[in-house]
């Protein structure tokens, strides 16, 4: 089943050619979740292929611009190509009156329904449940309210094994049992191993967004052994006091926090733009964290 991450935008503050502001879609089972909504990422929604109508949520990490402006223009969008089905939005409970107020006043009609889940800073961890996965919320350290995000694939039920069927040909009841936990004996009174008869599930995969924030180890119980981490790595070591002073971090301080967390790959983005490419930073990760990848605009990671 299809679990992958593509990257819309991966700069920070402001788009430049070729490097967007945050945005990535998370592709579970062929439902997408959108995280973080920069200007113009409908732009490389349409340039790296991602179906607008499979959007069924979209996650707002924080108000600040390069992590938001996009949404208003995407609703939009979704309006003008006849959308309607649902669409669930999570993020700060300000983001509400925000969207209410920009179709307001410019005369626009969403038509299609739109389902807020609006987060109080006071009360930010959170699970909500679909019907693939799970999104958990936890808060991060920044200038202003800032969400972390976890989406872990729903657990599978066990499975009869196809060659136990052929072999013993069970009847429908006893199926029933062996899946309520009974064993199960063949003709001749042998009870025959659980792990003849059943095909376990695989282990479900997680995903974690770590927007803007200080290094703040407080988080890693929230994103432990995940399969994949985003974390945002804004400035090289060489500028920490300047991380420090805009609550940001380095990439040095993002491949700590992968490496105290036991992930299993990070990826770090969100450069400042004085960084024309992002092989320093790279570099300076992996001395800390060997298994770390960089965000590029397009890239697609298959978890």
């Amino acid at each position: 089943m299809t679990f992958n991450l593509t990257v819309l935008g991966s700069g920070a503050g402001t788009p430049l050619p070729g490097r967007f502001t945050s945005a990535q879609v998370l592709n579970v089972h062929e439902r997408f979740v959108l995280i973080d909504c920069g200007e113009g990422t409908q732009i490389n929604m349409r340039r790296f292929g991602i179906n607008f109508n499979r959007v069924e949520l979209i996650l707002i990490s924080h108000l600040h611009g390069d992590h938001f402006f996009g949404l208003p223009g995407l609703l939009n969008t979704f309006q003008l190509l006849g959308r309607q089905k649902q669409l669930d939005i999570i993020g700060h409970a300000e983001l509400k009156p925000f969207i209410e107020y920009v179709f307001e006043i410019s005369g626009s009609n969403i038509l299609f329904p739109i389902n807020f889940h609006c987060i109080d800073v006071n009360n930010p961890y959170n699970e909500f449940d679909f019907e693939e996965y799970k999104v958990e919320t936890f808060p991060l350290k920044h200038r202003i309210p800032v969400l972390g995000y976890k989406i872990t694939e729903r657990r599978k039920t066990v499975k009869i094994r196809k060659d136990f069927k052929e072999k013993y040909q069970p009847e429908i009841y006893q199926i029933h049992e062996i899946l309520n936990g009974k064993p199960f004996f063949d003709k001749d009174g042998n009870e025959i191993p659980c792990e003849e008869i059943l095909t376990q599930p695989p282990i479900p995969r997680s995903f974690a967004y770590v927007a803007d924030t200080i290094f703040d180890k407080s988080i890693v119980p929230y994103i432990q052994e995940v399969d994949l981490l985003y974390h945002e790595a804004t400035y090289s070591k060489l500028l920490q006091k300047s991380a420090a002073e805009n609550f940001h971090s380095t990439a040095v301080e993002a491949a700590l926090i992968a490496a105290e967390a036991k992930v299993k790959k990070l990826l770090i983005g969100h450069y400042s733009s004085r960084y024309k490419t992002p092989e320093l930073l790279l570099s300076e990760a992996k001395q800390v964290f060997s298994n770390t990848i960089t965000a590029e605009d397009g890239l697609l990671i298959t978890i």
